[in-house]
């Protein structure tokens, strides 16, 4: 369905072309009047400027030449303007290196909509009176050519688009209808404007007249097409800080790539998107958007002549139609763009991104493509290095876990089996000796019975991985109200709340915890205040109560000497994240402990 479409759309397009040449023979051969050259070529520079230098509406131009273009018309005839207006057309999208297709099809809708809203117009005011003044002729034809004009070339382009298998929505419609329909009213206003001084009897109308009048809307089309490029590159700009700053703070999740959609098609601007990503053991499909993508695996020829040569590529169907790299898309692709992801001279993925016309991936949005790909780099890479090392501290915690059920449980195990075993072989001649080898094996067994079943609980997940952070110290603070405790705590959080790291989560949760129980079994606190604040560079927490306080030197030489959690354990949790821990106390003054965590190093903390 979508190529049959896509080939109507072609034999709709040709039959354009074909109509807009013969229109365009046929002007040249009407042409009875030439022009006064000096004025004429005036006109055909600002024509030239106003049609290079168009203002972007939707996806695509309007430029601000229709009160030139009826200008020469006026003085010299729809024959001369015709030529002219087509010829700088086709030389407008030569010189911005269009596809011949476009080169032809452009002007060709704009030569057949003004020969229709000329002759049209002409063919309605001959019902009007013989006696109308001339100036309200000039007007009414004026606003009939031009809003005929606008009419017959939104039917030609909607008409393609509506044909062609790509998604062309009301909405879409409409936005591009209005923006057109503000071009069209100050045509209107321009050339009105052209009237009303025309009439006044100025003088003689010499070249410097047409200078001085038509110089506004020459500036006017050079500075909107020069904001509206600026506006569109801060746009780009804008959203690759987006993309940035969000796989900074969504790297640990594990749909980091959902959360920059937007921006990332913002920033791309393309029809289709695929991005393969390589693990190290295979690869995958990551992320796919666009209608008009296969979603397909990494053939094996691919994989090889894209690690043979890794470096962006660029390809147009017309010239390349049987490239591998429109396998992954349907013949609505033109145009394809694949950008590989490098890592220490190896290959970790491919962006392959497609457009819907040829030839349309200019210069600078190469360049911008290969920033963000970068960036796709960084993150993947950085993201494989935290899975590589969350698997090895895994790997030693299981050793760890391994080593201490063999030097601790299972040696006493082994020591109570030894020592029940002699019970059993003295028991009828040593009565009295058994017991107490039954009694002091079973006490070693209800040691190791215990301590199984504090390895067990320390494996279970930690609250912050059952149920987030968040919602792991408001379970805490509930929990400890229920105990009756007489003091007031409470818990604020600032800021858009996001995914942080396991480690990160669990440092924070395990301060908040241990400064929590030291407030309850020392402070003599009344109330306790707790936040927990995001930002984009950090993210802070804070816990804060009105008790007794104490000196940190004591505590510091007491927390040396007493195996336990404590201040030390704190300090060190805070600095294997890069993170930094304030401890502000005295005497009488109560606590305030602050915990900053920068996020580029939240980010390097998944290891757990």
């Amino acid at each position: 369905m979508g190529l049959n479409r896509e080939a109507a759309a072609s034999k709709f397009v040709s039959t354009i072309i074909v109509i807009g040449i013969i229109i365009w023979v046929y002007s040249a051969l009407s042409i009875t009047k030439f022009p006064e050259l000096l004025i004429f070529f005036t006109l055909l520079l600002f024509l030239f400027i106003t049609e290079f230098y168009p203002i972007p509406i939707w996806k695509g131009l309007s430029a601000l030449s229709f009160p030139l273009l009826y200008t020469i018309e006026i003085l010299y005839g729809w024959g001369i303007a015709i030529f002219v207006f087509g010829g700088m057309a086709g030389l407008v999208q030569v010189l911005n290196h269009r596809p011949l297709r476009i080169v032809l099809f452009n002007p060709s809708q704009l030569l057949i909509s003004f020969f229709a809203a000329v002759h049209i117009a002409d063919l309605i005011m001959t019902l009007f009176e013989p006696g109308m003044s001339e100036i309200w002729h000039a007007e009414i034809r004026m606003i009939l050519v031009v809003i005929l004009y606008s009419v017959f070339n939104n039917i030609i382009v909607d008409a393609v688009l509506l044909i062609r298998p790509q998604l062309y929505s009301f909405k879409i419609w409409k936005i591009k209808t209005i923006s057109e329909l503000a071009v069209t009213l100050f045509s209107i206003l321009y050339i009105t404007l052209m009237f009303m001084l025309g009439s006044q009897n100025r003088g003689v109308v010499d070249v410097f007249s047409y200078i001085f009048f038509f110089s506004p809307l020459v500036a006017i089309a050079l500075i909107s097409s020069f904001i509206a490029k600026l506006h569109q590159e801060q746009n780009r700009l804008k959203a690759l800080y987006q993309i940035s700053t969000t796989f900074n703070a969504q790297l640990p999740s594990k749909n980091w790539l959902e959360q920059v959609e937007l921006p990332f098609l913002e920033f791309l601007g393309t029809d289709a998107v695929l991005l393969f990503l390589n693990d190290g053991r295979s690869w995958r499909i990551a992320y796919e958007n666009g209608g008009y993508s296969f979603v397909k695996d990494m053939s094996a020829d691919f994989i090889e002549q894209l690690e043979s040569d890794p470096v962006m590529h660029l390809f147009n169907k017309k010239n390349e139609v049987d490239s591998w790299a429109f396998s992954y898309f349907n013949k609505a692709i033109k145009s394809v763009m694949l950008a590989p992801l490098m890592a220490e001279d190896e290959v970790i993925g491919v962006l392959i991104t497609g457009r819907t016309r040829a030839h349309s991936f200019s210069a600078v949005e190469t360049q911008s493509m290969a920033t963000l790909v970068n960036q796709l780099a960084v993150a993947w890479k950085t993201k494989l290095l935290l899975s590589e090392r969350e698997k090895r501290v895994l790997l030693e915690e299981r050793n760890r876990i391994a080593r201490e059920i063999h030097d601790g449980i299972a040696q006493t195990l082994a020591g109570s089996v030894m020592q029940l075993e002699t019970a059993q072989r003295i028991f009828s001649d040593k009565p009295e000796k058994t017991k107490q080898l039954v009694a002091f094996s079973t006490e070693k067994l209800r040691g190791s019975l215990k301590e199984l079943r504090e390895s067990i609980y320390a494996l279970r997940p930690y609250p912050t991985e059952r149920i987030g952070l968040h919602h792991a110290i408001k379970s805490k603070v509930k929990s400890i109200e229920k105990e009756g405790h007489n003091i007031q705590i409470r818990f604020q959080e600032r800021g858009t709340r996001r995914t942080l790291s396991t480690m990160v989560e669990k440092v924070i949760f395990d301060v908040f915890q241990e400064s929590l129980q030291n407030v309850l079994k020392h402070a003599e606190a009344t109330k306790v205040d707790i936040l927990l604040s995001y930002s984009n560079d950090q993210v802070f927490f804070r816990i804060k109560d009105d008790g007794k306080g104490f000196s940190l030197y004591e505590s510091m030489i007491k927390a040396r000497q007493e195996p336990h959690y404590g201040i030390l354990n704190m300090n060190e949790q805070s600095d294997s994240l890069g993170a930094s821990l304030h401890i502000d106390s005295a005497k009488g003054k109560g606590t305030e402990i602050k915990l900053q965590i920068p996020q580029i190093e939240s980010k390097e903390a998944n290891i757990t």
